[in-house]
């Protein structure tokens, strides 16, 4: 095999762009030919400034969910992990905020490599294993709660959705994005103790890295469970990621299918509002109604957030380009929608 193969930039300087049937080895982003949209090369700030890298952790049970995330915007390092119980909808969270992304370390290795998060007593740390496939994500926070969670890629095999699109005028990024995963390990919090393999949480991971436009919105859509005795996941997006290509996709027991373009149809005014997400292909129509909430605002000049991510239940269907149908009823996800200036 082509050494270059498994990194994302050539020898010439540009990205490669598409949907991979393998995943990167390696995001090279320093390789890259960066340019102004006047196609002057970028000095040396400009550079480092410019790439942002983020990665999330969540997963869904009836008994618990959880999400989990570290950014690196090299103006300013975010974290935030929070947990959310279904039956009692109590809903606990943390977040951190640190200039110039001081105590982060991210490396450009997504399926070998790691990113942590540390800020005095609170620690959040997320590493990827090749074989098989799989992701750990160890938190421990100063209040007492802990998560040490294992997210398998093998049993059932997922079919990761490894894709690269421009962005704005000179940028791109690369996503990789998983939904369905078999969650092992415990969390902690309030004097208990949640066995991740007995409640049957299933995951969702999403390593995303690159030039990404430096003001950009998108909602973004996630869900994972058992459906008809079938492991199912979802991941949709809109505003992000899809120029020349889409990351929306679903996987039965493992297996991705790709959809076309998918809208977004909520209150912007009231994001607890009941949502609505249909693919334009006309093979995914779901209702989204949300429970918890975790938000965030920041203004910091250089850097601008207002980011909303709600869990709560699905119901609808999804359809293979065979004609096969799962009906949804009820089904534990996310819901985004996030405004960054970065």
């Amino acid at each position: 095999m082509d050494p270059s193969a498994s990194r994302l930039v050539d020898a010439r300087g540009d990205v490669r762009i598409g949907i991979f049937p393998e995943p990167i080895e390696e995001v090279n982003y320093r390789d890259f030919d960066v340019r102004s949209p006047l196609g002057r090369r970028a000095g040396a700030l400009r550079r480092h400034f410019g790439f942002k890298q983020f990665q999330f952790l969540g997963a869904l049970s009836e008994t618990l969910v959880f999400g989990c995330a570290i950014a690196d915007l090299k103006y300013l390092g975010t974290a935030f992990v929070y947990v959310y119980e279904p039956a009692t909808r109590r809903f606990r969270e943390a977040s951190f905020r640190v200039p110039l992304s001081a105590g982060m370390r991210c490396d450009q290795r997504p399926e070998t490599g790691s990113a942590e998060f540390r800020s005095g007593a609170n620690s959040i740390v997320m590493r990827a294993h090749g074989q098989p496939r799989a992701r750990q994500l160890e938190v421990q926070l100063a209040d007492g709660l802990t998560i040490a969670a294992v997210f398998d890629e093998s049993t059932p095999v997922l079919e990761p959705m490894c894709i690269c699109t421009p962005a704005g005028a000179t940028g791109w990024v690369y996503a990789r994005k998983t939904a369905g995963h078999a969650v092992s390990g415990t969390v902690r919090w309030d004097g208990r103790r949640v066995d991740l393999s007995a409640v049957g949480a299933r995951g969702h991971h999403d390593w995303s890295a690159g030039y990404m436009r430096r003001e950009t919105f998108w909602n973004w859509g996630c869900l994972a469970g058992v459906v008809e005795g079938r492991v199912l996941g979802m991941n949709v997006s809109c505003g992000a990621n899809e120029t020349s290509v889409t990351e929306n996709c679903f996987w039965i027991d493992g297996r991705l299918h790709k959809i076309d373009t998918v809208a977004f149809d909520h209150d912007r005014r009231d994001l607890m509002q009941p949502w609505h997400v249909r693919s334009y292909d006309r093979r995914l129509s779901l209702d989204f109604v949300p429970e918890g909430r975790h938000s965030e605002k920041v203004n910091a000049g250089l850097v601008a957030s207002n980011f909303n991510q709600l869990c709560g239940r699905y119901t609808g269907w999804l359809e293979t380009a065979a004609g096969e149908r799962l009906a949804v009823s009820n089904l534990l996800g996310y819901m985004e929608s996030h405004y960054a200036k970065w």
